[in-house]
């Protein structure tokens, strides 16, 4: 018996060993070195500066062309035809425990509006999608090689959490969308690129002009409540054609989640609505981008769709009273700005404040990424950054009212083609929250490193120091 008793021991002193070793080689403490001290900024410094010398500058008449491309999938019984949209079940993306979608409640859209000046081109891409996929911006930047470069194309989603699904890899993919369906990506390829080709093929000469108005009572912070900073602008931007033709954008920083995880219906959610509206009431073409989302959410009267609709026509009715107040040129002054960015490594998954999962089985859990790309756009005194990550509408805030400051409008929005996860200011990143514990995958300086480059390439955009 003593014998037995002495293996016993032994082997659960082994297995003890090995668990310490499992967990030291599993988890790793969070790297609090000041980003500035880092390798990957000073290489992101560089970079920066390198895309500032090759920058795109354009100064004289302005053209633009807009398009629209419906990406509801017909959801069918038998064999699909992937090429014609037809699968046999998508399922909502957004939502960890979201649904197969089973029908239409309203239509989802991709649109787009080219704008060239003095032959120099950007493309402004906008779905009804919870993110722009990262195969998806590969996909049509393949197709239209020696047409149009990535470089040249700013793309955004509305944020909606009740579309498709299964575009995006890995295990993070397959929690918040669903699995990878390749035919759903080269599907929507084919359809951004057709919708791209579609805008710059419509290009005429026309008119510019920016806004923004407040809309205090539809967003919330909702990290710490009522006593969090809003950043409650709605931003406009407004195109019209020679021939009448108006196009208009409205970014804006609450959550798209008032539909929740019961439904089984694509829907654009309150943007879907915001665009319909104005589409009703005077504008050709209306585009939704998810601003600084990364904080706030949603605030309205009533629920689920009633909501939505609340919130949506109440957002349209606001922005239709600035845009008739809004001075527009057909001059316009063009710079445009796209950089690679390198990030540090991955601190996903909490486990501790003190311990995340190990960057190597980390990056396990999350699809590979390629080069980081970063942009901003100058239209007049306008200001655009396109941001691959949720950045918190209290970071946007400061930055926006610097801006402000200077004379300039300005839109921050998110989901330009890859995902960081949420970017939330360093005091909340010890705090339970969502955002920072689960979506806050790169450590505490994550932020203001972020921050840094946003100020650093509006500075470049506007000639000023903010």
């Amino acid at each position: 018996m003593k014998k037995w008793l002495k293996i016993l021991a032994k082997v659960f002193g082994v297995l003890v060993v090995l668990l310490i070793i499992l967990f030291f080689l599993a988890t790793s403490t969070i790297d609090t070195t000041p980003y500035f001290e880092t390798q990957y900024y000073r290489n992101t410094i560089e970079n920066i500066e390198e895309a500032v010398k090759n920058k795109t500058e354009a100064k004289g008449q302005l053209l633009a062309g807009f398009a629209r491309t419906n990406i509801t999938p017909k959801i069918v019984n038998g064999t699909p035809d992937p090429t014609k949209g037809e699968f046999n079940n998508i399922k909502m993306a957004g939502y960890g425990s979201g649904k197969i979608a089973t029908s239409v409640h309203d239509s989802i859209f991709a649109k787009a509006i080219a704008v060239e000046v003095d032959n120099e081109t950007v493309v402004l891409i906008n779905a009804d999608l919870v993110a722009i996929p990262e195969d998806v911006v590969i996909k049509v930047t393949e197709n239209l090689k020696g047409k149009i470069s990535r470089e040249q194309l700013f793309f955004g989603a509305t944020h909606t959490h009740s579309s498709i699904g299964n575009c995006m890899p890995g295990y993070v993919g397959k929690s918040f969308g669903g699995e990878y369906q390749p035919e759903v990506v080269e599907w929507l390829g084919q359809k951004f690129s057709a919708l791209i080709l579609q805008a710059l093929e419509d290009k005429q000469p026309a008119q510019f002009s920016s806004g923004y108005v407040k809309v205090p009572n539809l967003v919330r912070n909702r990290i710490i409540g009522e006593s969090g900073r809003l950043n409650d602008k709605l931003d406009l931007l407004s195109f019209i054609q020679e021939n009448g033709i108006r196009a208009t954008i409205g970014a804006f920083s609450a959550h798209a989640t008032v539909i929740g995880t019961d439904n089984e219906q694509y829907t654009g959610d309150y943007p879907g609505y915001f665009q319909r509206h104005l589409e009703e009431n005077g504008v050709d073409l209306a585009l939704f981008f998810a601003g600084t989302v990364g904080s706030h959410s949603n605030k309205g009267i009533g629920e689920k769709f009633e909501k939505a609709k609340y919130i949506g026509e109440t957002l349209a009715d606001s922005a239709r009273s600035a845009l008739d107040k809004m001075e527009y040129l057909a001059n316009m002054d063009l710079t445009a700005i796209s950089s690679e960015i390198e990030i540090p490594n991955l601190q996903f998954l909490y486990i501790s404040n003190r311990l995340r999962l190990s960057p190597y089985l980390g990056s396990k859990l999350m699809p590979k990424m390629n080069p980081i790309q970063v942009q901003g756009l100058k239209l007049n005194n306008l200001i655009w950054l396109a941001l691959p990550y949720e950045l918190s509408g209290e970071y946007g805030l400061d930055l926006k009212n610097a801006l402000e400051l200077q004379g300039y409008n300005s839109v921050l929005s998110s989901f330009n083609g890859q995902y960081l996860g949420y970017i939330v200011p360093q005091k909340y990143y010890y705090f339970d929250t969502y955002e920072a514990r689960l979506m806050g995958w790169y450590g505490p300086s994550m932020g203001d490193y972020l921050m840094e480059l946003n100020y650093k390439m509006a500075n470049e955009l506007t000639h000023t120091k903010l």
